[in-house]
């Protein structure tokens, strides 16, 4: 073969992946205009895989369009901060100084629950049946972990711990205060040192009042068509749960770290992204192979051997939202934040992020898969 030929063909090829990157970028340039006529005042989308990643921003940081969305802007994570969550108990179970079999009572008083069976695992994948603290109508932004708890502990269970699943931020509330108890440290000395610092995660904070950095999207509610800002509510109430604040380029390390074992070993790592509740997804019709499940925190899409291809979760609080996919065959990673609550029907916020998720995979992957996301 000649050297021009090889050259060619070389040229042929960087030719078509340009071509299909300005193709992608054209469709997700289209998904963010509809996102935004319909009320989003800023969107960033994150696209990593093994060569690098690729930032997309559009919008604005507040409804008077002053300052565009940008690759440091800031984003409350919401209920992502569950994952850091999930990853210093495994990291407290490597060390020996708990199982994830435990019972909870071992370390919490859950009062009239404490004979329940509710173990450390029952947390993790929302199957304890405690009632979940933010659907109680005594909630305050300044309330504590332990008066969160409360609330919970208060109300009878939903249903035998291990029977069902039902997403629960009492869990994660227990979980944290777990965390300070075994360590003696509190939770954001805790992830300070065992997650914001190993990977290198600067913009990282454990945000539980209202004083976000100056690079933050304001976060807004919209209620008959009139935007409420949410930036500056205390967040004391979300703590362990839904506290975590910084950017999308930081939860992409994050991300990586994760996945690449510093934060956790294999073993931990696997069981962590391994179905302990597995059902049928009911949007996914005549799609046999596909499934939606829990693991200990991640949401999982399987295969028909019930082995993870996806992992996820989303990150919903009060005028946020965030979310990462990422791909366990290929190491794609998707992460999108807006500045929107979804409330109401969650819209236009979900169908935004469900559209650019679909977009990105139909691009990157050869099987076509629909994703609906889990409400959280």
């Amino acid at each position: 073969m000649s050297k021009k030929y090889i050259l060619t063909v070389f040229a042929t090829a960087v030719c078509m992946i340009t071509m299909a990157q300005d193709d992608l970028k054209l469709k997700l340039d289209s998904i963010a205009k509809t996102g935004l006529e319909k009320g989003i005042p800023g969107i960033q989308v994150i696209i990593s895989d093994n060569k690098g990643f690729t930032t997309y921003n559009y919008g604005y940081h507040e409804i008077e369009s002053t300052t565009k969305v940008n690759d440091s802007t800031n984003w409350r994570y919401g209920s992502i901060t569950k994952l850091f969550t999930a990853v210093m108990i495994l990291q407290l179970e490597s060390e020996g100084k708990l199982s994830i079999d435990d019972l909870v009572s071992k370390y919490i008083n859950l009062k009239q629950h404490n004979d329940a069976g509710i173990t450390i695992k029952h947390l993790l994948n929302h199957t304890s049946g405690l009632y979940n603290y933010t659907s109680s109508n005594q909630l305050k932004w300044e309330d504590s972990s332990n008066q969160c708890l409360e609330y919970s502990l208060t109300n009878k269970l939903n249903f035998t711990p291990g029977s069902k699943y039902n997403y629960c931020n009492t869990g994660y509330v227990i979980l944290g205060l777990i965390i300070e108890k075994i360590t003696e440290k509190s939770y954001q000395q805790n992830i300070t040192e065992r997650i914001f610092d190993p990977c290198g995660l600067e913009s990282m904070i454990y945000c539980s009042d209202e004083k976000t950095p100056s690079n933050t999207a304001r976060g807004y509610k919209m209620k008959r068509k009139k935007y409420n800002d949410f930036t500056e509510i205390n967040h004391s109430w979300a703590n362990s749960a839904g506290a975590v604040l910084g950017n999308l380029n930081d939860l992409n390390k994050f991300v990586n770290c994760l996945f690449k074992g510093k934060l956790i070993d294999s073993i931990q790592l696997k069981k962590m992204i391994s179905p302990t509740i597995i059902y049928r997804d009911m949007n996914a019709e005549g799609m046999e192979w596909f499934y939606h499940a829990v693991g200990l925190c991640w949401d999982l899409n399987l295969d028909k051997t019930e082995k993870p291809i996806y992992v996820s979760h989303g990150g919903n609080t009060q005028g946020y939202n965030c979310d990462i996919h990422y791909n366990t065959h290929t190491n794609l990673t998707i992460i999108i934040g807006m500045n929107l609550f979804p409330s109401g029907k969650y819209e236009p916020v979900f169908s935004t992020q469900n559209n650019f998720i679909n977009a990105i995979h139909e691009h990157y992957c050869p099987i076509k898969i629909q994703i609906n996301h889990f409400v959280v």
